[in-house]
């Protein structure tokens, strides 16, 4: 598999990640979002989210109405592949709204032959 190829699928995982938070797809949500990954978004909590977080928060009370990627620069180093992108959404966690425009980080890992989200940052950019 060439660069261009894992970026063409890495580009695609991102969108599936996200459509899977919105379908509430946990099973596809299993299978993107690894072991140990980590979330930070110091404009949600100044601690990162654990995985078991994340996957919580998508499951009950994480919302997406709608979301686009505005941009996106996909970075391969072998078997680990960084992200940046501009994200927009307009979505809520429970009651609080996390409708706005964001800079992500995105860090994967080729993990047992397939492609694995490990870490997000997450900052906003209103």
């Amino acid at each position: 598999m060439t660069a261009e190829d894992d970026r063409a699928q890495l580009a695609e995982l991102q969108h599936d990640w996200m459509r899977g938070v919105q379908e509430r797809d946990m099973d596809r949500l299993e299978e993107i979002v690894a072991d140990g990954f980590r979330f930070t978004a110091i404009h949600l909590n100044p601690e990162p989210m654990t995985r078991e977080q994340w996957m919580g928060a998508a499951r009950e009370g994480y919302t997406i109405v709608s979301f686009a990627y505005e941009s996106m620069e996909i970075d391969v180093f072998g078997d680990t592949a960084v992200v940046h992108s501009r994200y927009s959404q307009v979505a809520s966690y429970i009651h609080t709204s996390l409708s706005n425009a964001f800079r992500l980080t995105d860090i994967w890992s080729r993990i047992d032959g397939r492609w694995q989200v490990v870490a997000r940052h997450s900052s906003i950019l209103s």
